[in-house]
C-alpha cells in the first residue's frame, strides 16, 4: 500500500502544485497570512521548476525527497508522483509505502508556514476550521477533527516540537471530507500542520499548540502503517529486557493506564509512556520515554492481528536526543516482528534495522520467543 506515495504526492502538490506561480493565500482570522503564504508560493515556484528539471531523475531521487530533513527536500520528486487521483490509488503503489530505510527526518510539507491560521486560495479545498491556537495543559496527545471541501484523497499531517523533534505522516480523509486523528505532541510549543490538495492548490492549516506541565522526552518512538494493515504493535525494550515482558517492554499490555518502573526505582518521572494505541489501519502508535538509564533500548514493532495483509508496509519515526530518523520496512506480516532500530543511551547512536522475526510458531496475544 502506498502510505509513501501518499505522502510524496501530498508534499509534492504543496511545492509544484499551485501551476508554477505566486499564489496568495488568506487565512481564517485575515491576520497577516497573506504574507507568509506568498513566501511558500514563491518557494513553489522555485520547487516547481527544480521537479521540472528533475523529472527524469532516478526513482531513487524521488524515493529520497520524502525522507529529506531540507525543507525543499520535495523538489527533487517526480511530478509524477504529485497527487494520487483518488483514495484507492494509494493501494496501487505496494513498493512505495514510507520513507526510505534509515533515513533522517521529516519533511515539511509547507515550509515558511509557521504562523497560525488556515491557508487556502481560489479553487483551493477548505476546511471548517476558526481557532488555531490550541492549550492542552499536559496531554501529550490530542485529536484533530473537521471536515474539508474540495479536497482529492488523503492529506497529511506534520508535528514539529521545540527542540526540533518531527513527526509526519498520512492524514485518512473521508469520501465526504471529515477526518480525525490522533497525533503526539512534544513538550512545549508545537506547530501543528495538516495538508490537503486537489491537484490544484493546497490548504494549509497551522496550529501553534502548547503543551505545559511536561517532561521533555529524550527518546519517542512512532510507528505509521497502510491500509493493508492491522495494529501494528509498537515496543520500547529497555537494556536486557525482552519483548512482551511487561517489566522490561513498554506496549500495550503494560504501558498505557499506567507504567513499568524504569531507571531509578520508584521515581515515575524516568518510566516509559504509550499515549497512542491504534488496532485498526495506520497507526499512529507512540512511545515517549525522558531520563533513560544507560544501556541499549530496542525498538520493535509486530503485526499483530492475523487477519492483516502480508504486503503491509510502515515506517517508524524516532526522535533521540534532539534527531529525527525515519525508518521504513516492507512486507510485514503478520504474527512477525521488525527490529525497527537499537538506540545507545546516552550517547543517543541509532542503529536501524530492517531485521523481521517470524513468530507464527510461538504467537499467544503477541510473539513470546525471547527477543531481542
Amino acid at each position: 500500500m502506498g502510505i509513501r506515495a501518499t505522502l510524496v504526492s501530498v508534499v509534492m502538490a504543496v511545492a509544484a502544485g499551485c501551476g508554477g506561480g505566486p499564489t496568495m493565500f488568506t487565512d481564517a482570522a485575515g491576520s497577516g497570512g497573506n504574507a507568509d503564504a506568498s513566501i511558500v508560493a514563491d518557494a513553489a515556484t522555485d520547487a516547481a521548476a527544480d521537479a521540472s528539471a528533475d523529472a527524469a531523475a532516478s526513482d531513487a531521487a524521488s524515493d529520497a525527497a520524502i525522507a529529506d530533513a531540507s525543507p525543499d527536500g520535495a523538489a527533487d520528486a517526480s511530478p509524477d508522483t504529485m497527487l494520487d487521483p483518488t483514495p484507492d490509488a494509494r493501494a496501487d503503489a505496494a513498493s512505495d509505502a514510507a520513507p526510505d530505510a534509515g533515513s533522517t527526518g521529516v519533511v515539511d510539507p509547507a515550509p515558511g508556514l509557521d504562523t497560525p491560521g488556515e491557508y487556502t486560495g481560489p479553487g483551493c479545498p477548505d476546511s471548517n476550521q476558526s481557532s488555531f491556537t490550541l492549550a492542552v495543559g499536559a496531554a501529550s496527545a490530542y485529536t484533530f477533527s473537521g471536515t474539508i471541501t474540495g479536497n482529492v484523497g488523503d492529506g497529511v499531517f506534520y508535528v514539529h516540537g521545540p527542540s526540533g523533534e518531527t513527526v509526519g505522516g498520512p492524514l485518512e480523509t473521508a469520501a465526504n471530507g471529515s477526518y480525525a486523528k490522533t497525533l503526539p505532541l512534544f513538550c512545549g510549543a508545537n506547530i501543528v500542520k495538516l495538508v490537503w490538495n486537489n491537484g490544484t492548490c493546497p490548504l494549509v492549516l497551522v496550529y501553534a499548540v502548547n503543551r505545559t506541565t511536561c517532561v521533555a522526552a529524550d527518546i519517542t518512538a512512532t510507528v505509521q502503517w497502510d491500509d493493508l494493515g492491522r495494529d501494528w504493535e509498537l515496543h520500547l525494550i529497555k537494556p536486557g529486557g525482552h519483548i512482551n515482558d511487561n517489566a522490561t517492554d513498554c506496549t500495550w499490555t503494560s504501558c498505557i493506564t499506567s507504567s513499568p518502573d524504569w531507571g531509578v526505582v520508584g521515581d515515575a518521572t524516568d518510566n516509559p509512556h504509550k499515549d497512542i494505541d491504534n488496532t485498526g489501519a495506520y497507526g499512529p502508535e507512540n512511545i515517549w520515554l525522558a531520563g533513560p538509564e544507560a544501556g541499549t533500548y530496542t525498538v520493535m514493532v509486530e503485526h499483530w492481528n492475523a487477519g492483516g495483509n502480508p504486503l503491509s508496509d510502515g515506517f517508524v519515526t524516532l526522535n533521540v536526543a534532539g534527531q529525527s530518523y525515519t525508518i521504513a520496512i516492507q512486507d510485514l506480516a503478520p504474527d512477525h516482528v521488525w527490529t525497527a532500530a537499537t538506540i545507545e543511551w546516552p550517547s543517543g547512536v541509532v542503529t536501524t534495522s530492517q531485521a523481521i522475526h517470524d513468530c507464527t510458531a510461538n504467537w499467544s496475544s503477541g510473539c513470546r520467543d525471547v527477543i531481542p
